[in-house]
């Protein structure tokens, strides 16, 4: 059994304790000083005994919290994408790294340290001298209190101190989504634009940016009618990542005869261009591509997007909430929110329902007139 004992430091005339902790025979004392009364000094000494004896106690840990991250990045490179490590390296470098928290030791760690890095995140700002989102501060603090996980799992902590901070809320942003008459114009305009056909799968079938410029023509099922998204396109489009971003986005989507004249069209121009360039193609199986097979980069699309939307004068959009457009517009014409949920990928209905929630008071109106007319006229 482990023992300590209380001493009055004759300087300060405070009080500390002194304990072995060593095991299997290793004299190893620790020591803490600074109580200001002998009682305080017995409590906490009480309490260091009780772990060391039932084998709970923790050496504290000397890593900095980077120097944690560093470790845990490490462990985590062979489960997550290049861009994904990336960006995590320039969250850490650029937010973690800079701020007060980056060299505290974990063993002095604590949530207040928590809360003043989320308000210190809230006051820091951009290049471009803007405050960081809400979301990329969620996403650095989702960051340290994974990482505070792993330090947990290892044994450098006892506990996980951020779990006792509110994680930082993201405001809910309006939906922004086009009308018919807007995607109408908006594709009329763009239907001789070598990308049409991203935009046009885009608002029918709500895929997502990436999903979209990462589709193999072997994901086609011209018989079926069918697109089934199975991996996506970096963002720097400089790689495949297989799978989606859930489970659930991986998933089957049943296309229009509409979309099928599309999808046709493109794949004989790719044929013809396969054919001219020679050797020089670049055979990576995409449906959107370069006219040598190369991937498109997303921010080709943004950028023309932005164009076309200033010169046709129409509601501001991103080519994300086209997506939102599609399922905007399937609601509105009775499909099942359920069917919605899976062609978007949502891992729940419940999301579908959170996020267009904002259609379901005009839904149920709908629902109600159509009841009555089924059940005939209102009783006199």
């Amino acid at each position: 059994m482990a023992s300590g004992s209380i001493k009055k430091d004759k300087n300060t005339g405070k009080y500390y304790y002194v304990v072995d902790v060593g095991k299997d025979g290793e004299r190893k004392q620790k020591k803490k000083r600074g109580f200001a009364t002998k009682k305080e000094a017995e409590i906490a000494l009480a309490k260091l005994l009780t772990e060391v004896n039932d084998g709970t106690y923790l050496e504290p840990s000397k890593n900095t919290l980077v120097q944690l991250m560093e470790k845990w990045i490490e462990s985590k490179k062979g489960n997550m994408t290049r861009l994904t490590v990336d960006s995590y390296k320039s969250y850490i470098v650029n937010h973690i790294a800079a701020s007060n928290i980056g060299l505290k030791q974990l063993a002095k760690l604590s949530s207040d340290d928590i809360e003043e890095f989320i308000k210190y995140l809230r006051t820091k700002k951009t290049d471009k001298g803007k405050n960081l989102s809400d979301s990329t501060i969620q996403r650095i603090f989702n960051i340290v209190v994974t990482a505070l996980n792993y330090a947990k799992k290892m044994k450098y902590v006892k506990e996980n101190v951020a779990l006792n901070v509110d994680r930082p809320q993201i405001s809910k942003r309006k939906l922004q989504v086009w009308d018919v008459e807007e995607v109408n114009k908006f594709l009329e305009h763009i239907k001789k634009y070598r990308h049409f056909l991203a935009f046009y799968l885009a608002i029918h079938t709500g895929m997502r940016q990436g999903e979209i410029l990462g589709l193999p023509w072997s994901n086609v099922d011209f018989d079926n009618k069918i697109i089934r998204v199975t991996q996506t396109l970096e963002h720097d489009a400089k790689g495949i990542t297989e799978g989606a971003k859930t489970n659930s986005s991986v998933r089957s989507i049943s296309i229009s005869d509409e979309v099928m004249v599309q999808l046709k069209k493109q794949y004989h121009m790719i044929e013809e261009e396969k054919e001219n360039a020679g050797e020089l193609y670049q055979d990576n199986d995409l449906v959107i591509c370069t006219n040598i097979g190369k991937p498109v980069f997303a921010d080709t699309l943004t950028k023309f997007m932005r164009k076309s939307i200033r010169e046709l004068n129409i509601t501001p959009i991103r080519f994300h909430d086209l997506r939102h457009t599609s399922a905007s517009l399937i609601l509105k014409i009775g499909v099942h929110p359920k069917i919605v949920s899976e062609r978007l990928g949502h891992s729940s209905v419940t999301i579908t329902l959170d996020t267009y929630s904002h259609l379901l008071p005009n839904m149920q109106e709908e629902a109600a007139k159509r009841l009555s007319n089924l059940l005939n006229e209102p009783l006199q």
